[in-house]
């Protein structure tokens, strides 16, 4: 496994944990202090903001988890990855590609998020 893919099966991780302390130690393992999402719907900058905007979505999601849909691809400093929200009896509900910065010390700096398929989009 590489390191970008275990760098990114932690980012989901992060995604998936409720318990607030272990997500917040998880955005912390996995995000550098400045870093920055966007995708059409959230955005967060820096720690506090990747954990609300996670938090947001468990909130509106409940018992719903996101899981890589594809392998992690990447050149240099690059990731780029697909994946799934999925209800809890695991059907996706919506899809989405992630493309991502990784800074030198082998944390993620910047996630800029397209989703690919979402309820009632034709």
């Amino acid at each position: 496994m590489s390191t970008h893919t275990q760098l990114i099966d932690q980012y989901f991780d992060a995604w998936n944990e409720t318990d607030a302390p272990r997500r917040r130690a998880l955005i912390a393992a996995t995000w550098t202090d400045d870093c920055a999402y966007v995708d059409p719907l959230l955005a967060g900058n820096g720690h506090d903001g990747i954990d609300a905007m996670i938090r947001a979505v468990h909130e509106r999601f409940p018992g719903h988890t996101f899981r890589r849909a594809s392998d992690v691809d990447g050149f240099a400093n690059n990731v780029r990855f697909s994946w799934c929200l999925e209800t809890p009896d695991g059907t996706p509900i919506v899809k989405g590609s992630d493309f991502g910065v990784v800074e030198a010390g082998g944390r993620l700096s910047t996630v800029t998020g397209f989703l690919d398929q979402v309820p009632g989009a034709a």
